[in-house]
């Protein structure tokens, strides 16, 4: 007779937490394992804090058409990078996840950047969509993906969207203590 051991769900999600977390440390310490990324990464990163601490401190001002245009030629710029590394690595003309996503990116970009110069979608969407925090975001989790070629699975998904929240929590605290500037009209 064969018995056949069947996990419990509780233990199903202690798992897949204990996996998430391994795949979050991972793609937290790429940056140190493959440092070539961090000539792109790194402007990425300071980008995504100066328009976080301006946007923190001048709360009432809101982001407009230019900055949310420039904002989508990021996505543009760094998929150029992204599609140079596959290149140099050999990857550019073989079907994987890592093309996909590079030109998931790419595709981003060219849409973002259409709409945004034409303010073809209403204001509040295309400015939450292009904000310096959702493009940095976006940009720097493709980069560490691509370059330090971690599985693109479900598990590496849900790693880069609880890394995303911390992210974004902890600017967002940031962006409290900050001291604002209130302006005059």
């Amino acid at each position: 007779m064969i018995f056949a051991i069947q996990m419990t769900t509780t233990e199903q999600i202690m798992i897949l937490g204990q996996k998430v977390m391994e795949r979050s440390f991972e793609i937290v310490k790429a940056p140190l394992s493959e440092s070539t990324m961090l000539w792109i990464l790194g402007p990425m990163v300071i980008a995504l804090l100066l328009m976080s601490f301006y946007f923190g401190r001048y709360k009432s001002e809101e982001l407009g058409w230019n900055t949310a245009f420039g904002n989508s030629l990021i996505l543009i710029f760094a998929s150029v990078d992204l599609l140079r590394y596959l290149f140099n690595h050999g990857g550019l003309f073989s079907f994987s996840i890592q093309n996909a996503l590079v030109f998931a990116v790419i595709a981003q970009g060219i849409l973002l950047t259409f709409l945004n110069f034409f303010h073809l979608l209403p204001k509040s969407f295309a400015f939450g969509m292009s904000s310096g925090m959702t493009v940095n975001i976006v940009v720097l989790f493709v980069i560490i993906l691509i370059y330090s070629q971690l599985p693109l699975d479900y598990i590496t998904a849900i790693a880069c969207a609880i890394l995303s929240a911390v992210i974004i929590g902890i600017i967002s605290i940031i962006q409290l203590l900050q001291p604002t500037v209130i302006e005059e009209e």
